[in-house]
């Protein structure tokens, strides 16, 4: 099975903990290899998304959204040219997720089906004091 796989730190904004409202885990737009592994986003197209179907690790099934906003490109007072992919919320607040913690997003290239691992910081790391998140994206892990 070719399997290739993705793991991204998770940040307090990404876990709900800042309690802000934000439209899912930004994916940065120079980030050309993960956006691919996602597949492609027409952006001719306003605001295009693509569902990404993908099963966790207890078997669930979870349909995840692909998004590039892209008002900024068509409409004259758009602001917003950012790739998202969002409906995570659920799957972290159940895994416990906080800040610090890793999720993991993988895809067996043969059938194209994503899956998604939740990675929690070691225990003796979860007692220590908060440290600063070092933002750095989604790194290839396979």
């Amino acid at each position: 099975m070719m399997l290739q796989a993705y793991r991204k730190i998770l940040s307090a904004n990404d876990t709900g903990q800042t309690k802000s409202h934000q439209a899912g885990m930004l994916i940065p737009k120079g980030d050309s290899e993960f956006r691919a592994f996602l597949g492609e986003l027409d952006s001719k197209t306003k605001n295009p998304r693509k569902t990404i179907l993908c099963r966790d690790e207890n078997g669930d099934e979870l349909e995840l959204q692909y998004i590039h906003y892209n008002n900024k490109l068509h409409d004259e007072r758009g602001t917003r040219n950012e790739y998202r992919l969002t409906c995570l919320t659920a799957y972290l607040r159940r895994s416990g997720a906080l800040a610090g913690d890793e999720i993991e997003i993988s895809k067996n290239e043969i059938n194209n089906f994503y899956y998604i691992k939740f990675l929690p910081k070691h225990k003796e790391d979860q007692n220590s004091q908060p440290t600063r998140i070092v933002l750095k994206g989604w790194r290839r892990v396979h």
